[in-house]
């Protein structure tokens, strides 16, 4: 009677065990659906267009009227996690199908096949096993370029191995069976018994994987479009939203925790009910604690992510930084010091790398600007005009370089002359005929009339350096500054005091230049008091400090422009409707008010209010959506299908938007413009890339979005002859009007400050209405350091950063 009593026991435990089982294979089957449904139906059922954009709500917290709050763009934050949610896990269900059907029919074809086909394929799988998943992922996404169906070919090109495998291992456990053997004897051809007999019984444990795996692929792909490999702005995908909502982590935290929550919730899921599959499928066997554990890891590996980012963000609130006891040293990060801006080194007489010596005070130039862009002497005493053609400079007697040497006209006539010799730009900007030297003069001979020229030697390619010194294979030099680079680096530049410095001694003893080109690290690493002042960071990132006293902000507006150069060589951009349409669509204010935060000012032409021909004094095409849908319907630009996007002769008017990531201000553009265009009917697709000059050199665009310093040398001259004449350096547009043309011929020989004025407002006037250029917004730029900094100010030209009058008090 025990006997059957215990019997009857274990039977009804293994009963309600299994009801167990498939009471929670129900339960999150149900959850799942539930998921899958309100992602497939997303469509129909969002409150809130998830592309609209609306500015004015820019960055609301959660309300009743927008639950999960509004994104930078002012964009419903639970309408994009519901559509997005579309996008992230039926590109995950695709991967996973693609690469279950491929693995699956693989492992099917070796395991019975055998033989050579097997030992080559299963070689094959080992060279991609050997590789780390995710980082060949990284490379194959990045040599086939962003976009969602690159990421899936990258992920599926590295994922298909395990489930070969796992096919494989399974048909050698049963290929030699009885049943199997009795199926050969019955005459069934190979197909038959592998697709009728073998596969529908090895096909649980594959579902069992490819569930689980469903949840593992989701978070690879948000993980691609979050380093920006995989969904491309403006769709809505998860890992997108997350990578859009970083910099806004400590200012916005529901920006990036809505679809950081989706990811988790759905992942979970997803492993929970591969779990159960398991379970149900295979109910005789206990479940192995591997596969428990597995699971566990996965979502304790979730929740230790969100622990790791509430730790970090007070890890950053509540460090403080060191100095040394015996010297002051100087840590500042900057955005601008990189290999994409072409300035890594000291050498003043290669490409912009001149900005690097004059920024951080190891290069001097003969003349300066002072805080309202007017020239001022520096290195020279004075200039005397002897004729159209000729300048004679003479220089200060005290100046020396950071060796010792005297700073004599002959110095400065080697150095000169090696300007000339290697630069890009200098000769067509001095164009130098001939230079002598006279004790402490120099003379200048232009082969034609350059009213401009103090004002060029103003550039940071005219530091003076000792030639014969030379130049070491760091690019490092000998400069007059009031600092000495010691080390230089791609990403950092040490520098020590010149105890010498002509102009007194140095406050710090040592200065360390960093290049961080992350906002958000940049933003982390300045609240860590790992540096002690930052140039750059994203101005969502501002306000953390702008209220806070531990830290002071210089800023000041300069004539750095966003821009958009329109290609001429493109047929739709030939359309003058297009171009005027275009110049109409673009919402300037909002640009700068709303996703600048405010630091700028809407930009009309391309030199900003504070110059004599800036500001107001030339006028653009109104921000207009309806006034921009009458000229293109004039023009015969009409929307036929109901898709939204204008066509004309069979035609879309889709634009290719080529701008670059480096500037972080450049890609918000691009997005604004996405959405605003859209609404005159105009179809965007961006391009955002640092490998920029691939796609220029080709011509694969439309338009080309920078940012560019207008009035470096304080005159207008400079902008024109690089963007706006023929065979100019920066005309990506390839524009080209006879008017202005003659209108710079003018400019270049006219000496008259007010008349040099009136052509530069006849010149860039023109531009306008040729809607050759559209001018965004000019940049307020920031420097924000620690309350002990002082002699850190920010400059209207961009240039001077790094003084003797540098200074760190605890």
């Amino acid at each position: 009677m025990e006997g059957i009593e215990r019997t009857a026991v274990r039977v009804r435990t293994r009963k309600i065990k299994k009801e167990r089982t498939m009471t929670k294979f129900y339960l999150f089957l149900t959850l799942v659906i539930i998921l899958l449904l309100v992602a497939a139906l997303a469509p129909q059922i969002v409150p809130y267009d998830p592309y609209a954009q609306d500015l004015m709500k820019a960055l609301q917290p959660p309300s009743p009227e927008h639950p999960l709050g509004t994104d930078r763009y002012g964009r419903d934050e639970l309408s994009r996690v519901m559509m997005g949610g579309q996008t992230t896990i039926y590109s995950a269900l695709l991967l996973v199908g693609v690469i279950t059907g491929f693995g699956t029919l693989v492992g099917l074809l070796c395991g019975y096949q055998g033989g050579k086909i097997d030992s080559f394929i299963m070689r094959v799988s080992d060279v991609f096993l050997a590789f780390p998943g995710m980082v060949f992922a990284i490379a194959v996404a990045g040599i086939l370029g962003g976009g969602l169906i690159n990421a899936v070919v990258a992920l599926a090109c590295i994922s298909w191995p395990k489930f070969a495998r796992l096919a494989r291992g399974q048909v050698l456990a049963i290929k030699n069976m009885p049943y199997i053997a009795a199926a050969r004897l019955s005459g069934s051809g190979s197909v038959k018994i592998v697709f009728k007999h073998i596969l529908p019984n090895i096909i649980g444990p594959i579902l069992v994987t490819a569930t689980l795996d469903i949840g593992t692929m989701m978070m690879e792909l948000a993980g691609l479009s979050f380093l920006g490999l995989g969904a491309m702005p403006p769709i809505a995908e998860w890992g997108s939203m997350m990578s859009e909502g970083r910099s806004m982590l400590q200012t916005a935290p529901w920006v990036i925790l809505a679809p950081g929550c989706a990811i988790f919730i759905s992942v979970t899921l997803f492993n929970l009910l591969g779990d159960t599959v398991r379970d149900v499928l295979d109910p005789k066997t206990k479940r192995k604690k591997g596969v428990e554990m597995k699971v566990k890891s996965k979502i304790l590996a979730l929740l230790l992510s969100t622990v790791l980012v509430g730790g970090m963000l007070t890890g950053c609130a509540g460090s403080t930084s060191t100095k040394s006891a015996e010297e002051k040293v100087f840590n500042y990060g900057t955005m601008a010091y990189s290999v994409s801006n072409s300035n890594v080194g000291m050498n003043p007489h290669e490409s912009y790398i001149g900005w690097s010596a004059l920024r951080y005070g190891v290069g001097e130039t003969l003349f300066k600007f002072n805080e309202k862009m007017e020239l001022e002497p520096w290195l020279a005493k004075d200039y005397e005009q002897i004729d159209d053609n000729t300048v004679k400079i003479n220089l200060r007697d005290d100046i020396t370089f950071s060796n010792g040497k005297k700073v004599t006209g002959e110095a400065v006539k080697a150095c000169f002359e090696d300007l000339i010799a290697k630069h890009d730009r200098a000769p067509k900007d001095l164009q130098i005929k001939s230079i002598s030297a006279d004790g402490q003069s120099v003379t200048i001979v232009s082969e034609n009339k350059v009213p401009a020229l103090i004002n060029y030697l103003c550039d940071p390619y005219g530091c003076i350096i000792d030639m014969e010194a030379g130049v070491t294979a760091d690019k490092n030099v000998v400069g007059t500054g009031p600092y000495v680079a010691k080390t230089i680096t791609e990403t950092e530049v040490n520098l020590e005091a010149n105890m010498d410095y002509w102009g007194g001694k140095p406050k710090v003893g040592k200065v360390n230049v960093k290049s961080i080109i992350d906002g958000d690290t940049l933003t982390m690493a300045l609240q860590s008091g790992e540096i002690d002042a930052a140039q750059g960071l994203p101005y969502a990132s501002l306000e953390l400090f702008q209220e806070n006293k531990d830290y002071t902000i210089s800023s000041t507006n300069t004539s750095r422009v966003y821009q958009a150069a329109l290609n001429y060589n493109s047929a739709v951009i030939k359309d003058d409707a297009v171009r005027k349409a275009m110049a109409m669509s673009m919402d300037k204010d909002g640009f700068t008010t709303v996703l600048l935060h405010g630091n700028g000012t809407p930009a009309i032409g391309p030199f900003p209010a504070n110059l004599p021909y800036g500001g107001d004094k030339v006028k653009d095409a109104a921000y207009d959506i309806e006034g921009a849908k009458k000229v293109l319907e004039a023009a015969g630009w009409v929307d036929t299908d109901g898709d939204g996007i204008r066509e004309k002769d069979g035609q879309k008017l889709s634009i290719k938007w080529l701008t670059y990531t480096s500037r972080q201000e450049l890609p918000l553009l691009a997005e604004s413009v996405q959405a605003t265009y859209k609404q005159a009917g105009i179809d965007v697709q961006v391009n955002a890339t640092d490998s920029y000059k691939d796609f220029l050199k080709a011509g694969d665009y439309d338009v080309f979005a920078n940012a560019f310093v207008t009035a470096p040398t304080g005159d207008p001259q400079y902008y024109f002859t690089t963007h706006v004449v023929d065979n100019s350096d920066y005309n990506r547009g390839h524009y080209h009007s006879d008017k202005v043309e003659a209108l710079v011929a003018q400019l270049r020989s006219e000496f008259d400050t007010e008349k040099r004025a009136t052509l530069a407002v006849s010149i860039a006037q023109q531009v306008l209405d040729d809607n050759a250029y559209i001018y965004a917004s000019h940049l307020k730029m920031s420097f924000v350091m620690k309350k002990g900094v002082t002699g850190f100010t920010a400059h209207p030209s961009d240039y001077y950063e790094i003084t003797a009058d540098l200074d760190i008090n605890e």
